[in-house]
């Protein structure tokens, strides 16, 4: 018996997403999905005409959970189109700014995804599960003080759990230290083209310190605590949840402020010593870390989007005299073109299907459906060999010491994150908790080579540059959601094509021109029902799924009307 589930909307999440899956309650699994989004992204409409600067604020607007790093893509791309690099100091600042929202970001897991591991949501739909965890001990609770799985999970209940609560906190201390150097947040008001607008001072560098440490001291428990509960769900059977291929990408993230300097002709240098590695991984196996071939790869096709093809093909070359497809974002025109909805054979999402090209035949010249999020980075970090901590199969680095009251490790801690035998819903989770921990140590780190910047005395924050009339540029970064793209092209001055291209663009696609389905639609294909609901099917296993991808549709959907105000309504977000 066969069995149609819609989730719309997924809730927890930023944006407009619905799901479609057919479940075959015979065989207890899902067997087809769908994944669409319900609104028109209009930024790139919005942007035409526009100074190419203007992009750096505006862009911030398309999400308020994760504006920084389309201020970093941006920023980068602006800074190639300008020919404006930034001086050591003021990459470092970006990099501070950065890295302290991937810090508030990924504590929200226990609010985003939480909820559906939680005793109000286990004990309910998967009582077996709670019978076992309270008989589980935490292997890790010196760490942490959660003697049993059962404990975690109290924790995790909505609005009153404790490691529910404690995310809050640390979600705003995030904030507050984005801040020092971004002057607010959301959307930051300091990065400029050839750098950042905040000047050095001592005390913005100690409060950045300070609560850094903090940040530090957290991630030693929020690492044991995520590993203990992922290693309950493996062993109640729950690892073929969300299963695809070990397909993925990353453009990589955290400048060197030494190497970066904005010119496409040496972005595979600068990009390859970046702290996370860019790369793009199929079958497990690493392909490339070269940025400029990654870029040179990436399609979007629109066979099942609500657009229109695009004619144009302005840029016929990259700086480099490598050639630029028709489907690459820097040729391609938003022309959106509405349509009847739930049409899966036709046109049924808002979101394009961005694909890879092995162009350069490393495997076999074909076309990937990639998967971008925390996964992506420590996998290619891990495997790449480009920074010290990377071992090839794992990614070793040590915490240092914190004594700060009311957290329980004081003492250096070594987290060895290891790439996993499979990607699945278990996997996404521990990964988003581990990039916490590196993007502490990566900041900790960055904070000691910038007070030898100091002592230097190279303190400078920006570079004067004079505006070329015509250009094109490119920014590549990571949001914590995974591979974000900003493309502009420079015509007299102004904007005359700028493209976006966010990580759930890459992971709610639909299916593409040749019918391949994008990554939530291919990780709910074959996912166990496990909930034990004696009633409707509710799709737990289904929003298990889709939420380890940790989805912001927000930078996927908007709305752009030429003389009307469109209210959006967020009464379903939760």
């Amino acid at each position: 018996m066969e069995k149609d589930v819609f989730i719309a909307p997924v809730t927890r999440v930023e944006g407009h997403l619905d799901i479609h899956a057919r479940a075959d309650l015979e065989a207890k699994k899902y067997m087809e999905a769908h994944s669409y989004s319900t609104m028109f992204s209009g930024f790139e409409v919005i942007l035409r005409g526009r100074e190419p600067v203007d992009a750096i604020w505006i862009t911030q607007r398309i999400c308020g959970v994760c504006p920084v790093p389309h201020a970093i893509a941006a920023a980068q791309a602006v800074d190639m189109a300008y020919q404006a690099p930034p001086p050591p100091m003021g990459i470092a600042f970006r990099v501070f700014v950065h890295a302290a929202e991937e810090m508030y970001d990924s504590p929200l897991i226990f609010i985003l995804v939480g909820p559906d591991y939680s005793q109000s949501v286990i004990e309910k739909l998967n009582p077996d599960w709670w019978e076992e965890a309270q008989r589980s001990k935490a292997e890790r609770a010196d760490m942490h003080g959660y003697v049993t799985i059962a404990d975690i999970m109290r924790a995790l209940n909505p609005v009153t759990g404790e490691l529910w609560l404690r995310s809050l906190e640390m979600g705003r201390l995030g904030r507050k230290m984005a801040s020092i150097f971004g002057a607010k947040h959301p959307h930051v008001a300091t990065f400029v083209p050839g750098g950042i607008t905040k000047s050095v001072s001592p005390d913005d560098l100690e409060k950045y310190a300070a609560m850094l440490a903090r940040q530090v001291a957290y991630s030693k428990e929020f690492v044991p605590i995520i590993d203990d509960l992922c290693n309950f769900l493996i062993g109640v059977g729950y690892d073929e949840n969300g299963v695809r291929a070990s397909n993925l990408i990353s453009f990589g993230a955290y400048d060197d402020p030494i190497a970066y300097n904005a010119r496409y002709e040496d972005m595979k240098e600068w990009g390859e010593k970046r702290r996370v590695t860019p790369c793009v991984v199929i079958d497990g196996k690493l392909v490339t870390t070269d940025l400029v071939e990654i870029n040179l790869g990436i399609r979007e096709f629109i066979t099942h989007s609500y657009y229109d093809e695009w004619a144009e093909r302005d840029v016929v070359a990259d700086p480099l005299g490598n050639e630029v497809p028709r489907d690459h974002p820097w040729n391609k025109e938003t022309k959106p073109k509405p349509g009847p909805a739930k049409v899966w054979d036709g046109k049924y999402s808002w979101t394009t299907a961005p694909r890879w090209h092995d162009w350069k035949r490393r495997i076999d010249g074909g076309i990937y459906t990639l998967e971008a999020g925390a996964i992506a980075r420590l996998w290619a970090t891990a495997m790449a060999k480009k920074v010290p901590e990377s071992t090839g199969n794992s990614l070793c680095f040590t915490l240092p010491k914190t004594g700060i009251a009311g957290f329980r490790v004081a003492d250096e801690v070594t987290l060895d994150w290891k790439i996993p035998a499979k990607v699945n819903t278990i996997e996404r989770l521990r990964a988003r908790a581990y990039f916490h921990s590196y993007s502490a140590y990566v900041a900790y780190n960055l904070l000691l080579a910038s007070l030898e910047l100091v002592k230097k005395g190279e303190v400078r924050v920006w570079n004067p540059y004079r505006r070329p009339k015509d250009g094109i540029g490119l920014g590549m970064t990571e949001a914590f959601r995974g591979a974000l793209g900003h493309w502009v092209v420079m015509r007299n001055g102004k904007i005359h094509r700028y493209q976006v291209v966010s990580p759930s663009t890459w992971n709610a696609s639909p299916r593409d021109a040749n019918g391949r389905p994008g990554p939530y639609e291919e990780a709910i294909v074959g996912t166990p029902i496990t909930e034990a609901s004696k009633d409707e099917l509710q799709g737990l296993d289904v929003v298990r799924t889709v939420r380890s991808f940790d989805p912001c549709l927000g930078c996927a959907v908007h709305i752009y009307t030429a003389n009307k105000v469109i209210h959006k309504n967020l009464e379903h977000i939760h």
